[in-house]
C-alpha cells in the first residue's frame, strides 16, 4: 500500500472539478430549457381549456342548465357561465403571456354552447400558439366530443 505524505487540499481539488462540471452543463443546458419553456406552457394551457370545456359540458348534463365556454379573443381569456335566470359566471380563466388564441372558427360569437344532451349548438375549432410559433388545436365536434391535437 503506497501513503501519499502530501496529499493536503485532495478533496477541496476534487469539489473545484466536480462545481466547475456543474457549472458547464447548467451553462449548455439553460438555453434549451428556456426555448422549449413556451412549448410545455402551451401543452398546460391546451390541457386545460380541454378540461374546462369537458367540466363546462358535464355541468350542463347533470344540472339540466345551459353552459357555455365564452371566449375573449382580444383579452386571451375564456369564462365558463351558466346561463339561467341570470347569467353566472362559474369560472374565469386568464392565459399565460406567452400563450394566446390564435383563431377560433366555427362558434357563433366565440362561444361553446352545449345542450343538455352534451352535444354543442356548433361545432368548431380552438387554436391556441405561443411565442415560438407552436400551435395547439382542440376541436369541438357536433357530438360533444373534445379532441387535443398537439
Amino acid at each position: 500500500m503506497i501513503f501519499l505524505k502530501n496529499n493536503q487540499g485532495g478533496l477541496l481539488l476534487d469539489l473545484v472539478v466536480v462545481s466547475g462540471i456543474f457549472a458547464l452543463l447548467a451553462t449548455i443546458s439553460i438555453p434549451y430549457l428556456r426555448k422549449y419553456q413556451p412549448n410545455l406552457k402551451l401543452n398546460a394551457a391546451a390541457r386545460a381549456l380541454t378540461t374546462d370545456l369537458r367540466y363546462a359540458q358535464q355541468l350542463t348534463v347533470t344540472e339540466q342548465k345551459i353552459h357555455l365556454v365564452d371566449f375573449d379573443l382580444a383579452q386571451d381569456k375564456y369564462d365558463i357561465l351558466k346561463i339561467d335566470s341570470a347569467t353566472t359566471t362559474i369560472k374565469s380563466v386568464d392565459l399565460d403571456p406567452e400563450i394566446s388564441f390564435q383563431e377560433i372558427t366555427g362558434l357563433a360569437n366565440n362561444q361553446a354552447v352545449f345542450n343538455y344532451y352534451g352535444g354543442v349548438s356548433q361545432a368548431g375549432t380552438v387554436i391556441l400558439t405561443n411565442t415560438n410559433n407552436v400551435d395547439a388545436t382542440v376541436n369541438i365536434k357536433p357530438s360533444g366530443y373534445i379532441q387535443l391535437q398537439e
